[in-house]
């Protein structure tokens, strides 16, 4: 079983530590006693367990913490990830709460307000990080990325920091390195902390004002298979968000967060240009140059591809006016009819409709419906065709 090696070592036990109303499992060595007052604290330093672990025991008990056990939310999956980047980079292994909030609203605000992945099945249930970073970002459509966003909002970052601190880390942290023997229990090998309060076995509050002490062999062993720990806790978040973001495409390049890079659309213009003169959205004369645009009907965000037969050509007012939008209803049924019309005489439009299904009509309205219900905002019209009507051209 999974840690047997580490628990039954000849000169290490498990045994509790009891400390005023605290009870932490953690391995420490036969023949060792505490003495002096009991406290409402327990010290995180010189954690016997630190000492004794092998790469072949981290290996396994962090699998086991990512792939093993109830989660609620992907908490785990975001401290995992935080564990290999913060190492990747870091030898210093005392590490504030703040400094693991920001690796946190990195990846949360990417995937929430850049990306509109689901982390909850309704409303009301959304993890208490998520509440916070929509509170602070409100705004359907996001632009910037994480660095520039931090650049522009540097308060409310800052605010976000905070209540994550605040919020979402008593549970996660004393939980992580819980695994299952033959009852659930904790073994700290990567990191020590020190608990503040207990109310019961399921219920403790850390002290959010220590922070947490790397075990230095974590850190080298994070670092030395830092590339295969990162898919494996990228492909266990996916698969954890698979179920509330169905038919989301690219859903592990996205969990990963990466600012997803767009190609150079030049050669589409140049595809495109020869049998479309007018604007896909007003239907107004395309002009040369820069104002001429080519634009994604769903939105690149969401499908996270340059494809031809979700490529239009748009005027400068129609994509600034869109931007991470989606049109309405009736410009998805006109780029289906486009691309049926014109997939013969456009070769490499062809051959983008031969990679999705025989029905790629379906296809385009299953992705246009996804994405409404990932929360993209949906125009109800264009501001300049409705300038026209006002002016009485059709």
């Amino acid at each position: 079983m999974l840690c047997n090696k580490l628990l039954l070592r000849p000169s290490y036990s498990l045994s509790i530590w009891k400390a005023s109303h605290v009870t932490v499992w953690c391995p420490i060595p036969k023949n060792h006693f505490f003495t002096g007052a009991a406290t409402s604290r327990i010290s995180a330093m010189n954690n016997p367990a630190f000492d004794i672990a092998t790469d072949e025991e981290f290996r396994r008990v962090f699998l086991n913490i990512i792939t093993s056990g109830s989660k609620d939310n992907t908490y785990k999956f975001a401290l995992a990830r935080f564990l290999i980047d913060y190492c990747r980079d870091n030898t210093q292994t005392h590490v504030e709460f703040s400094t693991i909030a920001r690796y946190f609203l990195e990846y949360y605000w990417t995937q929430i307000c850049k990306l509109k992945m689901k982390h909850a099945p309704q409303e009301k249930k959304k993890p208490m990080i998520v509440q916070i970073i929509e509170k602070e970002f409100p705004k359907p459509y996001y632009p910037q990325t994480f660095k520039e966003i931090c650049k522009k909002e540097p308060e409310k970052i800052s605010t976000c920091i905070k209540r994550i601190v605040k919020l979402c880390f008593h549970n996660v942290i004393w939980r992580f390195q819980r695994v299952r023997v033959s009852r659930a229990t904790e073994i700290r090998l990567f990191f020590d902390y020190n608990i503040a309060r207990v109310v019961h076995s399921n219920r403790k509050y850390v002290d959010l004002d220590y922070g947490i002490n790397l075990n230095p062999k974590a850190i080298e062993f994070f670092r030395q298979h830092d590339a295969v720990l990162f898919k494996s806790v990228i492909l266990e978040w996916a698969k954890f968000l698979e179920n509330l973001n169905v038919g989301l495409p690219k859903l592990i390049l996205k969990t990963e967060g990466k600012n997803l890079r767009r190609g150079s659309l030049d050669q589409y213009r140049r595809l495109l240009d020869p049998f479309f003169a007018q604007c896909f959205y007003c239907d107004e004369r395309l002009q040369e140059g820069s104002k001429t645009h080519v634009e994604h009907v769903i939105p690149f965000d969401y499908i996270a591809e340059d494809d031809i037969w979700n490529l239009t050509l748009v005027c400068q007012k129609c994509n600034c006016e869109k931007l991470g939008a989606l049109p309405p209803q009736r410009y998805i049924d006109k780029l289906i009819q486009r691309n049926e019309e014109f997939r013969t005489k456009i070769p490499k439009l062809e051959k983008s409709l031969a990679s999705l299904e025989l029905d790629f009509g379906k296809v385009v309205k299953n992705h246009y419906v996804n994405a409404k219900t990932q929360g993209y905002m949906t125009l109800n019209s264009f501001r300049c065709t409705r300038d026209m009507r006002s002016q009485g051209i059709k």
